[in-house]
């Protein structure tokens, strides 16, 4: 795991780190993101978004598209001007999140069909989402904005 920490102006922050392809990962994850928030004074709330939401994706991210930990996830965090900007790379199996439909969630929990509730998240608790494949990796985009 790599971790680049750098203060680009007074107020724009970026912070940078590489995991593995394997779930075990999601406490270093979550323990960035936490750390990330605590140096810039993120709320609560907003942070337990974010890390919801990138739990979510990592997870399926690790479990469904990169099927060996010899593929990495390349994270970019950056807060400016209020707003937190995501950046999320991978080399694993291509895969637009915005493709995916809704997922059914207005009906019993017996009736429901497993998946989905991971881009439902994202879309809800994300201000902005923007995918592209480029060159063969997953460049996946999120914006929050901070209150």
């Amino acid at each position: 795991m790599v971790t680049n920490l750098q203060s680009l102006t007074s107020d724009e922050k970026k912070y940078s780190f590489t995991l593995k392809a394997d779930l075990a990962e999601l406490k270093v994850l979550a323990e960035k993101i936490e750390n990330f928030g605590e140096e810039n004074r993120i709320p609560e709330k907003n942070l337990f978004e974010v890390n919801l939401v990138l739990d979510e994706l990592f997870t399926n991210l690790v479990s469904y598209g990169c099927f060996s930990d010899s593929h990495f996830f390349e994270i970019m965090l950056r807060l400016k001007d209020g707003v937190m900007f995501i950046e999320i790379m991978d080399d694993g199996k291509p895969f637009n999140p915005l493709d995916t439909p809704e997922p059914e969630i207005h009906c019993d929990c017996d009736e429901r069909k497993i998946g989905g509730l991971g881009i439902h998240f994202m879309r809800k608790m994300m201000d902005g989402i923007e995918y592209r494949l480029d060159d063969g990796k997953n460049r996946l985009k999120l914006t929050k904005i901070i209150h």
